[in-house]
């Protein structure tokens, strides 16, 4: 029986990122400014034409990258439009790919998770989908599901769009969800890491505590929560009170809690910035000091070519990470992405460069004052 058990466990352990939905007011153009901007494809469709009344979706993709854009098709689709109403375009969803989604949800329900949609198939003449949903923050969901016995684009109800958007796009080199980070209202982040941990059995594997009682200025609690195949990599951020923090902007702009950001990895971030520059994305920019200090503790690095592309760069023992982050996608100031590449097998989360972006900064306003 022990050996049965071990198996069951082991299984339910093989997840992973599949598709983020977004709730937007007007999915057509959230989903050209991808196609343009980032080099994401439309594969499908799903709408009145195609039965689904109260939506408009496109499943969208890059890579490994899975993204579904949904829009109220009509006034009374009140889901969609109260979500975008309060929150603004922002993501409703995050869907994780399980082998058995009957089990997983059972053993995620005997520990604790709010459940919004059990277990349920959907189908079409290509085979069926087996669905649940669990709650997540304040209106975000964890979608659980299996498309094992499906042999369609996505989900029933989507046709296949394709040739009505055969577009040119530069490649942006976009690979895989890299991590999903979440800003959370202050003394919360508790709660919901053993939420998610219970769910995923996944583990806290970092921890950054900079609140103004240790003596930093930083102002913010993170924790990173990765399951055992790390595939699934939950950011949880949480602002100290009292302090102007990008989180507690987010919390504000954003109505509540949710994603704040979703990062991508790319095999060539050098290559990835230029092609999305170029199509328009805007990127946050970082002072020359960053970069100087960055040059002096590290001059093995080509620091020219980081400081060209406003790339930030974390070094542990020979490996690295490169990242940098998009402004705000939409009118408000809350969701954005990052992109990363890791290199040498580095398998952190970029803490440092928090420090050294904050001492930078903190140097370019002392600068500032001088004058």
């Amino acid at each position: 029986m022990e050996n049965k058990n071990e198996i069951i466990v082991s299984d339910l352990l093989k997840i992973e990122y599949d598709f983020i939905e977004y709730y937007v007011g007007m999915a057509k153009m959230v989903v050209y400014w991808h196609v343009k901007a980032l080099g994401f494809k439309v594969i499908a469709y799903a709408g009145p034409e195609t039965g689904v009344k109260d939506r408009c979706s496109y499943f969208i993709v890059k890579n490994d990258i899975k993204l579904v854009i949904t829009s109220a098709s009509q006034p009374s689709s009140y889901k969609i439009v109260s979500f975008v109403d309060l929150h603004g375009n922002g993501i409703k969803r995050m869907a994780i790919s399980v082998d058995n989604v009957k089990e997983f949800f059972g053993r995620a329900m005997k520990n604790g998770a709010i459940p919004i949609e059990h277990p349920h198939l959907t189908s079409d003449d290509m085979g069926f989908v087996e669905q649940a949903s669990l709650k997540m923050f304040d209106d975000n969901e964890i979608v659980l599901i299996n498309y094992d016995n499906y042999n369609g684009d996505f989900l029933p109800g989507y046709k296949n769009v394709e040739k009505e958007w055969d577009f040119d796009y530069q490649d942006s080199a976009l690979e895989k969800i890299d991590h999903v980070a979440c800003a959370l209202r202050l003394n919360e982040i508790t709660l919901w890491e053993n939420y998610f941990n219970n769910i995923f059995l996944s583990k806290t594997v970092l921890e950054f505590d900079e609140r103004q009682e240790s003596g930093k200025k930083i102002g913010m609690l993170l924790k990173v929560l990765q399951s055992e195949n790390k595939s699934i990599n939950n950011v949880l951020v949480e602002p100290e009170h009292g302090v102007n923090t990008q989180v507690q902007l987010f919390i504000d702009q954003n109505y509540g809690t949710g994603i704040q950001h979703i990062a991508f990895e790319s095999n060539n971030i050098f290559k990835s910035v230029q092609a999305l520059r170029e199509n328009g994305v805007k990127f946050t920019k970082y002072p020359d000091s960053y970069y100087d200090e960055l040059e002096k503790k590290h001059p093995q690095l080509d620091v020219d070519i980081l400081r060209k592309h406003g790339v930030l760069c974390d070094v542990v023992e020979g490996a690295l990470l490169f990242q940098i982050f998009t402004v705000p996608i939409g009118d408000r100031a809350t969701f954005f992405y990052e992109i990363v590449q890791r290199v040498n097998d580095y398998d952190g989360f970029g803490l440092d460069n928090i420090y050294a972006l904050f001492d930078a900064m903190e140097q370019e306003l002392k600068l500032k004052r001088q004058y």
